[in-house]
């Protein structure tokens, strides 16, 4: 993966972070991943800007017609064009396809992961040790990037729906899944349909061998409905993936299966020139608003991945990540993840767990990386 370069840790600039609450269930997940921030901040002398800003998705559209409005807008990017980056909460309407062609963000990595906690609430028979996948996908082309018509014909409506895909944006994204798989294992599986987009399939299959071969990478370029099934059935089989965005877009939410639940699912979506948007990969949860029920532990993981990638604080990351395993190793579960002998945990208590353990590992295992 080539996210944005991380800052330094000599810097003694506070790291800038804009906040989008999100609708629905997002801005409680999202207060509470900013109190996990906060404590990592505290706990780690670390310093840390953190600005909030404006509504997005269904909630802004009822009010200024745009899931992305213009304030929102340029909230984002004074936040991009002085080195922050954006943590969202969930959010419905174009929102998200809105944010990604403003501001160029060509592709989104989501990792893919199993917890040895939740093995035995996951409805499949995972393998022993975690899985770990990382999957890049595509942004800004294709189905959710298309061009919708419609007209009335002689057996009543005819909608029309087109899209492109550009060879040096395709090469550009399998660079970074390329990147990725050098580090890695040295494998990378592409996901295409033959048979039902041909041309589509052989652009991508094209720069793929073109390009992995450069990396030291062995490329295979796999079908979109085999590779749900063998996601399922044999995750250890894929390292990276790389994906159209649709075909991303359906491969991750699968693996909300392999997590043991979809509000495990996050991820992020990055610019060529260092903005990045870090966000869970499920939706807003209207029905679990102001219920203290939602999980919010993709909401957390996400700003765990924000400070390694972005901000290059390896160590603090893992110090979130720790955090939360040891509060599912305590017996703590969300309501989505409860099985017998085990307590459930409200939304704001299971926060308070998590930043309750990164407080006694900082304290007494000296977790943290960086001074700034």
């Amino acid at each position: 993966m080539n996210p944005p370069p991380p800052a330094s840790r000599c810097d003694s600039r506070p790291r800038l972070v804009g906040v989008l609450p999100g609708e629905g269930s997002g801005p409680e997940l999202v207060d509470i991943a900013c109190d996990v921030l906060d404590t990592v901040s505290k706990s780690c002398g670390l310093g840390f800007q953190v600005e909030m800003g404006g509504e997005i998705g269904c909630l802004a559209s009822e009010r200024s017609g745009q899931s992305l409005s213009e304030e929102v807008a340029g909230f984002c990017q004074r936040i991009f064009a002085n080195g922050g980056v954006i943590l969202a909460g969930a959010a419905g309407g174009r929102f998200v396809y809105d944010m990604r062609r403003r501001f160029k963000l060509y592709y989104k990595v989501n990792p893919l992961r199993s917890y040895p906690e939740l093995r035995n609430v996951c409805r499949l028979k995972l393998p022993a040790r975690p899985i770990d996948i990382l999957l890049v996908r595509d942004n800004l082309q294709g189905l959710y990037q298309g061009d919708s018509a419609e007209a009335t014909g002689r057996n009543g409506r005819e909608v029309s729906h087109t899209f492109v895909h550009n060879e040096e944006l395709v090469r550009a994204i399998i660079k970074v899944g390329a990147t990725a798989a050098r580090q890695r294992k040295k494998a990378l599986a592409v996901i295409g349909k033959e048979s039902g987009t041909p041309a589509v399939h052989q652009l991508w299959k094209a720069c793929a061998f073109e390009v992995c071969p450069k990396f030291g990478v062995e490329v295979s370029m796999i079908e979109i409905d085999y590779a749900g099934y063998r996601l399922l059935q044999d995750p250890d089989s894929f390292d990276v993936i790389v994906a159209p965005n649709c075909f991303g877009d359906i491969l991750s939410d699968l693996g909300g299966i392999l997590a043991a639940s979809r509000a495990l699912t996050f991820g992020a979506s990055y610019s060529a020139n260092g903005a990045a948007v870090y966000q869970t990969n499920h939706g807003a949860a209207h029905d679990l608003a102001n219920t203290d029920t939602a999980n919010p532990a993709g909401q957390i993981l996400s700003v765990a991945m924000m400070l390694r990638e972005t901000f290059g604080l390896r160590a603090e990351a893992e110090l979130i990540e720790e955090a939360i395993h040891s509060v599912w190793g305590n017996g703590w579960r969300t309501t989505d993840l409860i099985e017998p002998g085990c307590t459930i945990a409200g939304t704001r208590q299971f926060g308070a767990l998590v930043t309750r353990e990164i407080l006694n590992a900082a304290v007494h295992n000296e977790a943290c990386s960086a001074v700034g």
